[in-house]
């Protein structure tokens, strides 16, 4: 008999507590220094090309370890020279909430006890946590007890996931078994408002641009209910399947919140799932002060929103609420020949079976920390203080002959742009007002100071400012104001062509 060799220990990717300690230390060093500088001297972003920052940050990755402090060298070059931060006060761009600290510091607790959150087993106080989150959401947004979901990545894979769910359910045949065959057309309807990742979600499922009904919109930029009802009938009509309507609980573009409850009164009468997208509202969705604007919404059979857009939860997470968990299951759900389950464990039960993720990371801590860590009463005070904010500077616009309104205040986004005031009525001028605000949108965000971003409104380019950032005061806002008609001033000296002069 040969002699069996025996393998030594091999340590070296485990490091000890103290190892880990110091190493913790300097993170905490440069995190509170980042939360420090983010109040004084750090820019929003840096104009930076994409050499210069790759040049900045890529090292050769080492064969020998990297002493600690050579590491952390390298990192605070990242941290503080290379990185733009949407945690800035005057970061109102987009929709990206600005990371609570408790959510932090939890998600660095979950990246250490590295548990996968698919399986009960694999993490019992996780799944709970989770599961008792998501009832709470469906709670306070209306909807009927037994509803229930959970945290994935983001609102497009939120969308993706509920309208597989809705092709499931109305197909008129076993798509998981059959796959996607020919037969009648399926069709969703959204508006012509609606987030791209919607769209994108359609076209993934083999429904395709085809099966997309974009319904027009009111001048509030809110889904058009007649227009929703006369295209069902007309597919109807041409012998296609309608099976999902999408509403939006605020729009990415201007925050318009569609009609949800006349929408859900059209879903129950054709027999189509009703989705709302509600990734950036939902979190106002919750707060009693707002509830009100979005009627209707636990009628929904599916809802998604965003913790990491407007409850400010660091990147990402986001919250499917289905009615009906069980349509989840059969839509997605496998058995895995190699987890086997015994009722007599007294187990709950394991989250894969309803996601399309075997793997899943523990996102529901930063969520739930956060709102230990700060109670609902301060999200509700901070989430209507960003919507007065959106006012406030609505009303700056309103109050100056060199700005113009594009919209109505939606939520916490606020639409404007720079007219100068002789092209205010010069009707030769849309094209140049579409290039003039476009540059000075890409001044502000170079200037360091604030970043707002864009919207499309009425087919006209639009200054955009969308605050979810807990850290955003009103004098932001007022230098928006300035700053739009200081460049506005500035460019319009430039750019302007001869046949408007």
């Amino acid at each position: 008999m040969s002699e069996i060799q025996r393998p030594a220990p091999e340590r070296a990717l485990d490091w000890s507590p103290a190892e880990a300690r110091e190493l913790g230390e300097q993170t905490i060093n440069v995190w509170t220094e980042l939360l420090e500088r983010l109040h004084t001297d750090l820019p929003v972003a840096r104009n930076r090309s994409t050499a210069e920052v790759a040049d900045a940050v890529t090292i050769p990755i080492p064969n020998e370890p990297m002493p600690i402090d050579r590491l952390f060298d390298h990192l605070r070059r990242v941290v503080f020279e290379e990185s733009m931060y949407p945690g800035h006060p005057g970061f109102v761009a987009y929709i990206s909430g600005a990371g609570t600290v408790p959510g932090a510091a939890a998600d660095l607790i979950a990246a250490g006890l590295n548990q996968n959150v698919g399986g009960w087993r694999l993490s019992p106080a996780a799944s709970e946590i989770e599961q008792h989150l998501m009832r709470w959401f469906a709670e306070r947004l209306g909807m009927p007890e037994g509803s229930s979901g959970y945290v994935t990545s983001g609102g497009a894979m939120v969308n993706l996931i509920a309208l597989t769910a809705a092709r499931s359910r109305h197909a008129g045949w076993d798509v998981r078994d059959a796959g996607i065959r020919s037969g009648p057309q399926l069709t969703v309807y959204v508006s012509s408002e609606v987030h791209d990742t919607v769209d994108r979600a359609v076209q993934m499922l083999g429904i395709g641009t085809a099966g997309i009904r974009h319904i027009k919109t009111d001048e509030n930029l809110r889904m058009d209910v007649a227009a929703l009802r006369s295209a069902i009938d007309a597919d109807l009509s041409d012998g296609h399947r309608p099976i999902a309507v999408v509403g939006s609980a605020g729009t990415t573009g201007t925050g318009a919140i569609d009609p949800l409850d006349a929408i859900a009164d059209v879903c129950a009468e054709y027999g189509l799932w009703f989705h709302v997208d509600g990734a950036y509202g939902g979190g106002a969705a919750l707060t009693t002060p707002l509830q009100h604007l979005f009627n209707g919404i636990g009628r929904a059979d599916s809802i998604g929103f965003d913790p990491h857009k407007w409850l400010y939860t660091p990147i990402a997470g986001a919250c499917l609420l289905v009615r009906d968990p069980a349509i989840l299951r059969q839509t997605v759900g496998v058995d895995a020949s190699y987890i086997v389950d015994d009722d007599s464990t007294g187990w709950g039960d394991d989250i894969y079976t309803l996601s399309p993720h075997f793997t899943r990371p523990f996102t529901a801590l930063k969520i739930w920390v956060s709102l230990l860590a700060h109670g609902w009463g301060a999200y509700e005070q901070r989430i209507s203080h960003d919507v007065a904010l959106a006012r406030y500077l609505h009303e700056l616009v309103v109050d100056h002959p060199e700005l113009e309104p594009m919209t109505e205040p939606g939520l916490s986004i606020t639409c404007f742009r720079y007219v100068p005031p002789d092209l205010a009525e010069e009707p030769d001028a849309a094209d140049y007002l579409d290039t003039l605000n476009e540059r000075v949108m890409f001044e502000l965000q170079l200037g360091g100071r604030v970043f707002p971003s864009n919207a499309v409104v009425n087919g006209r380019f639009a200054l955009r400012s969308c605050i979810v950032n807990y850290r955003t005061e009103a004098d932001t806002m007022d230098e928006i104001a300035a700053e739009t008609i200081r460049l506005g001033r500035y460019l319009d000296n430039d750019l302007r062509p001869a046949d408007l002069s």
